[in-house]
This record gives C-alpha cells, structure tokens and sequence, in this order.
C-alpha cells in the first residue's frame, strides 16, 4: 500500500477519479463486483478548489488556536496529526476551523490506509461546513473501496454517500472561480470533481442493482474523465447487468478499463482482464477478437459507430449428455431480454441434475451445510476459479472428501443464475450421488526426497 508523502496545503487539494470491488468489492463468486481497490494513497492532485460562497469569512479566536492549528497542520506524521487534531478540537471547541481540523485528519487517515476512518471524518468535516468542498470530493474517491455490501449498516451509509455526493455536485455548480486560476484551470478541476460526484452517485446505483440509473450517472463521470479505469469498468458492469443486457457497450468500456490499466500499471489490470475475458467469452462463445477490441479502447473512450460483438451460435449437440443438457437448458439465459425471463419463469423451482467435475467445496451458510461449485462444461473445466452449477445446502457431510476434478452427478432444485461474467446456475437442497462421495479425504502422497549425493572421493597417486 502505497503512502502519500507530499504535505498537504491548508486546502486540500482534489485528487483525481482512478476510481471502480472483489469481486470483483472490483469483488467474488458470482456477486456484482463493485471493483478492485486501489492502493490508497494513489491519487494525483489537481488544481485546487474553487471557493464556495460563505456567509462570514472563519476567524481565529486567538493566537493559541493559530499556532495549535498551524503545528497539527503541518504534521507530517499521519499518527501524529490525527491526535493533533482530536486535541485541537477538543480544546478550541467553539473554532471556525473544526472543518478543516476533520479535512486534515481525514487526509492522515487516508495515509494511514483507514479509509472508515477518513470517511468518518470527512463526513464530520461536512457536518461542520456543508460548504467544504474538499470534503465532500475525498469521501467520494475514497468511499467505493470502503463499503462492504455485506456491512449491516449498508443502506444507511450508500444513502449517506449519495445524498453527499448529490450535495457536493450542488455546491460546485455554485463555486466560485479563485482569482489565482485561470479559466483552464478552474474548469479542469470542475471536470475532475463532477467525475468523483457522478461516479460515486453510479456506484451506489450498481450496489442497488438499479443499472439504469447507474449508466446514467457513470456516463457523464467518464466523460469527465475519460482516463479512469474504474468508472469505465463500473460502466461496463452496469451495461452487461441492465435488461436488457448491453453487451456491446459494457464490452467495450471493460476494454478501455483494461486498456487504462495497463498504461498505468494498475495493479487491479489481472481483476479487471479476467472480468473482461469472462464476460467476453460468455457472451461471444471465444476470446478472438478480444485483444483487437481492446486495442482500439486504449485509443478512444467511445467505441466507432456500428461497434458489435458478434454473439455465439446456440450451442450444437457435443455427445455429452451433460453438457448438452446443460446448454439446451440453459444457454438463452445467457442473452437476457423477453425470452430469457419467459425461459427462467418456467425453470425456476424445477429440478435439474446432471454430471460434472468438482470446482470447489465450501462450507455453507448455515451449520452442517456445505456448498460445491462443479464445472459440466468444457471451457469451465479448464479455466481456474470458473464454473456452472452451485450446488447449495447440501447436507451430506462426507462432500467435504471431494477434491477438485472429482467426477460427480448430483441434482437440485433450481433458484437462482447469474448471467455475467459466465452463466452460473444456482441449485438448492443439492445432493450428490453417495457412491461418488468418499468417506475420507484424499491423501496426497508425499513427494519422495531426492538422494544425497554420494561423498566424492579422490584417488591418491604416487609418482
């Protein structure tokens, strides 16, 4: 995790949108990435902030709180100016500056890679000025790397981020241009600051799953900033996801996020090029054409005009029972629209079983149940981490003796799917057949160790 080290200025000044998960959240499984995390503290500055009308200019009280402030300020240990800071507040309780003492602890959280923390006094800093500009930008960089989905607090805080983010926008449109910036400079850092507000307004739509609305705000965020892998991955997830699905679009924005973190050297580029080749294979049948596609993205945010993936052919018989049931079953999920809601209307609740090999076991949800993910076709065999059934609540305790690329035949009650980035379908109550399930765990034999080498030994001659 990578450490800002340049001291911070009485203002703050605006990091730039390298925003996007785990799964990815980027993000696992099959549930929506929000994302690869960046490392934290990887954010350019950019011009600094425009001035936000204010109804009296903020005083200091006395020559104490100003050397007080001045010494938190320019702290340079991020420990140390965090409890400067809590100091300063605590003792100047009545001080114009309480937002700016929060901005500044905010920054040494977000050095100290707290991004919970920096939130948390980011948000502090606007509650103390609604105004504060620089606040409310730095909560929305930092805030899709912190939320967790599965946080019990979830809602209220995507509710928070948004109205915040919502906020922000409406004090920037009111801002006025500093006289030290030109009119270049003022509109760059305008640009910048929409493409956080916009970006993170998507973001909190992706987590709702309302993948309209999410296109709707990361549209004008990339626009805004056309060099962010992160927004054009989280556009590409909202097109694939929105019913129906554009794949097309969300192709090519994932191509461009690839592309955009390759050029920099992103460590998320390995998160972002296995979505990417997921989605691409499950919807196009291969990967040609994939690096061609990209090729292109790397050159233009847009795609040309007339821009289409060419979509697979519905799946010809193999000869494999399985994986032809498989595919006849359930291939036109994979397309979404009319058909595929009709087609999952009437497969839903149905049983379904049929053979495949072990991707994964993992215990379940609730005690005593476990969860095995298999792969029935070819292409998911062969590919780490990918698969197309998971088969849940299964109670039989031996399936934990299974190891991957067991041979197995199992059945369920189908539940759910996940179309993207490859077709999972989700089975519950699964059982599998008891002749497959071993009644102990494989052991692996311990590789033998290699001989010593004999001791050289030298003749002695005499002449």
């Amino acid at each position: 995790m990578k450490k800002t080290t340049a001291l911070f200025t009485f203002a703050l000044l605006l990091v730039a949108a390298l925003c996007i998960s785990p799964g990815p959240s980027a993000g696992g499984g099959t549930a929506l990435s929000a994302g690869p995390a960046p490392a934290w503290a990887a954010s350019p500055p950019i011009p600094q902030a425009p001035q936000a009308s204010q109804p009296k200019a903020p005083q200091w009280k006395s020559r104490e709180e100003y050397d007080a402030f001045q010494a938190m300020a320019g702290e340079k240990d991020p420990t140390k100016k965090v409890s400067l800071a809590e100091a300063f507040l605590q003792k100047f309780t009545t001080t114009d500056f309480k937002d700016l003492a929060y901005l500044e602890e905010m920054k040494a959280y977000q050095q100290l890679g707290d991004g919970a923390k920096a939130i948390e006094a980011g948000q502090k800093a606007i509650d103390a000025n609604p105004q504060n500009l620089d606040a409310y930008t730095l909560e929305a960089y930092l805030f899709p790397f912190v939320f967790k989905g599965d946080d019990p607090d979830a809602a209220a805080k995507l509710a928070r981020a948004e109205t915040d983010a919502k906020r922000g926008l409406d004090v920037l449109q009111k801002a006025q241009k500093p006289a030290n910036l030109s009119d270049e400079q003022f509109n760059t850092s305008n640009k910048a600051r929409r493409a956080v507000f916009n970006g993170l307004i998507g973001f909190v739509a992706l987590q709702r799953k309302d993948y309209p609305a999410a296109v709707t705000s990361l549209k004008p965020a990339v626009e805004d900033n056309p060099t962010d892998p992160y927004l054009f991955y989280r556009l590409g997830v909202a097109y694939i996801s929105s019913e129906p699905r554009d794949y097309d679009n969300g192709i090519w924005n994932l191509a461009r996020s690839s592309a955009l973190a390759k050029a920099s050297n992103n460590p998320a580029q390995a998160d972002i090029d296995k979505y990417l080749k997921q989605v691409y294979i499950n919807y196009h049948g291969n990967d040609e054409g994939l690096a061609d596609i990209v090729a292109q993205a790397a050159s233009s945010p847009t795609p040309p005009q007339g821009f289409k993936v060419a979509q697979m052919e519905a799946p010809k018989p193999t000869g494999n029972a399985s994986v032809d049931a498989f595919n006849q079953t359930f291939f036109q999920l994979k397309l979404g629209g009319e058909r595929a809601q009709k087609l999952w209307d009437s497969l839903k609740g149905q049983p379904f079983g049929v053979g495949g090999f072990v991707e994964s076991v993992d215990r379940g949800t609730d005690p005593g149940t476990y969860v095995v993910k298999i792969d029935v076709l070819s292409q998911s065999k062969t590919a780490e981490g990918v698969y197309d059934i998971e088969l849940k609540d299964s109670t039989q305790p031996n399936v934990k003796n299974l190891s991957k690329g067991d041979a197995v035949h199992f059945q369920g009650t189908i539940a759910s799917y996940a179309a993207t980035p490859n077709l999972v379908v989700t089975l519950d109550n699964g059982k599998i057949n008891e002749d497959e399930i071993p009644d102990q765990p494989k052991v692996t034999a311990k590789p033998k160790p290699k001989p010593k080498p004999k001791p050289r030994t030298t003749r002695r001659t005499t002449g």
